[in-house]
């Protein structure tokens, strides 16, 4: 960089790119606001300069109403060396292409701190250049920017799905009070409010619980910084913020599971008449999310998020391959030693990794969907892809099987919560194979350490139901389901 401001110098001493030839070239990139009133340039501030080979600061021009003002980017350009950057930003040469790309960031920031102005209504350039500085004056201040800090401070923290959530909420929020409420305005009376807007409009128990939820989480930060009087417990009171609608009925029973993995095996979608029902890329596509949905069922109730991020790591090799580990990522930050879940590969889900996943590499994702290349945040916007996905082919499929019932990706952790209870395997196995708390129950609102064998037999109860031995006849069917080896090892257990 220093050696192409050396030849710009140079230039500017020999009359080449004089400013007063080339005034129209100051500006690299400019942007309008979201509604057409603010314009601004990136630009070099010349209103005091002097001498045009002495360094002048980068700033991003505000105009607004007739009026200016300049924001500092931090960096200083002779007017010679400035407009060498511009002309290589219109001949695409890549010469200082970081140096340029760091500078368009900039001003793309000061652009989306615009534009959240312009949202909250209350742009003028005095408080973007306060925001812009770090500075909150108390006009400025509302519950929709506090909220805005919360969103930014979630990406930040790469909780994108907490982000998401919070987005959404504040939308459902906007859409149903509108873009002035104020801090006055916020008591008792106005969350009930806000509940009765949701139950008119038909929402359910739980969307309005996350709802209410985010917005408290708000309100509680607007009191600890002084904004609001009062406090959420008072507030909140009978509103429902905590209640959820009951999970129990979001599973599929054993019979079912069994019903789709023989249509996944068997991997064929066709009419009474034989005709196939789809094209081969959307048949493709049917049989590929069926399998993500049998596998998280089958690989302990994984989510998505999960099931993608899943890698063929040391323990897996360690293992032969059979048993996979993963720490569960919604969890693995506020404990990351209750995260980690190990699960056996059964021959059902190797069948769904010999069709579907990526061959065994150290380090390699098991399925080849979500590339390592990509951010947190564009990795949670193919999961949110993928997961509509899923719950649109098993739609597909609960038509084409007769199902009663249409499941989406959640109800693969509930089902496998409530199968493995119902077969009489004991709480603390599906407690650990969840990865959840010790420390409360969280296992009951779905309905250490096992050995592999354990872990199989457990797990094969998921696509079979437990045999029970009432006669000797039953003895002998169970016997000849066998294999040697396995009778061998049951004789030498009974001899002990």
């Amino acid at each position: 960089m220093k050696t192409e401001k050396e030849k710009a110098a140079k230039g500017h001493q020999n009359g080449q790119n004089t400013p007063q030839s080339n005034r129209g070239e100051k500006c690299m990139a400019k942007f309008t606001s979201s509604n057409g009133s603010v314009y601004g340039s990136l630009t070099l501030d010349i209103r005091k300069a002097g001498d045009y080979s002495q360094p002048l600061p980068v700033v991003v021009r505000i105009a607004h109403e007739g009026k200016k003002g300049f924001l500092r980017l931090g960096e200083k350009y002779t007017m010679a060396e400035w407009i060498q950057l511009c002309e290589y930003e219109k001949t695409g040469r890549r010469v200082q292409l970081a140096e340029r790309n760091e500078l368009k960031d900039l001003m793309e920031k000061i652009k989306d701190l615009t534009n959240q102005l312009i949202e909250e209504g209350s742009f003028s350039i005095r408080r973007l250049q306060d925001r812009y500085q770090g500075k909150m004056d108390e006009d400025s201040v509302t519950i929709y920017t506090i909220w805005d800090d919360y969103i930014q401070e979630k990406r930040a923290e790469e909780a994108f799905g907490t982000a998401s959530v919070g987005k959404d909420t504040r939308n459902r929020f906007i859409k149903d009070n509108g873009r002035g409420v104020k801090f006055s305005d916020i008591n008792f009376d106005f969350v009930q409010g806000w509940v009765k807007k949701m139950q008119d409009d038909k929402k359910s128990t739980s969307y309005i619980g996350i709802n209410l939820r985010t917005f408290r989480t708000m309100v509680n930060i607007a009191i600890k910084k002084g904004y609001v009087k009062g406090n959420t417990e008072e507030m909140f009171k009978d509103s429902g913020y905590n209640q959820m609608e009951s999970r129990k009925d979001k599973f599929l029973e054993v019979e079912v599971f069994q019903q789709l993995y023989e249509f996944w095996e068997k991997g064929e979608a066709k009419d009474e008449n034989g005709k196939e029902l789809f094209i081969p890329r959307d048949k493709n596509a049917l049989f590929r999310d069926l399998g993500l949905f049998l596998f998280m069922y089958f690989a302990n109730g994984q989510n998505l998020a999960d099931t993608l991020r899943l890698e063929y790591d040391n323990w897996y090799f360690s293992s032969q391959g059979k048993q996979l580990r993963f720490q569960r990522h919604k969890t693995k930050k506020r404990n990351k030693n209750g995260s980690e879940v190990i699960f056996p590969v059964t021959p059902e889900i190797q069948k769904i990794i010999d069709r579907f996943g990526n061959e065994p590499k150290l380090g390699e994702r098991v399925f080849p969907i979500l590339s390592k290349s990509k951010t947190p945040e564009q990795e949670g916007g193919v999961i949110q892809r993928y997961n509509k996905s899923i719950r649109k082919q098993m739609k597909k499929v609960a038509e084409i099987l007769k199902l009663k019932q249409t499941p989406t990706s959640t109800w693969a952790r509930h089902s496998f919560a409530t199968n493995l209870n119902n077969a009489g395997v004991p709480r603390e196995y599906i407690k650990s194979s969840m990865a959840h708390s010790t420390s409360n129950d969280v296992t009951s609102k779905y309905i250490g350490a096992y050995p592999l064998p354990k872990m199989q037999e457990y797990n094969s109860y998921l696509l079979k139901i437990p045999q029970t031995v009432n006669s000797t006849e039953d003895l002998l069917k169970i016997l000849k389901g066998m294999s040697e080896e396995e009778r061998a090892a049951l004789m030498k257990e009974a001899s002990k």
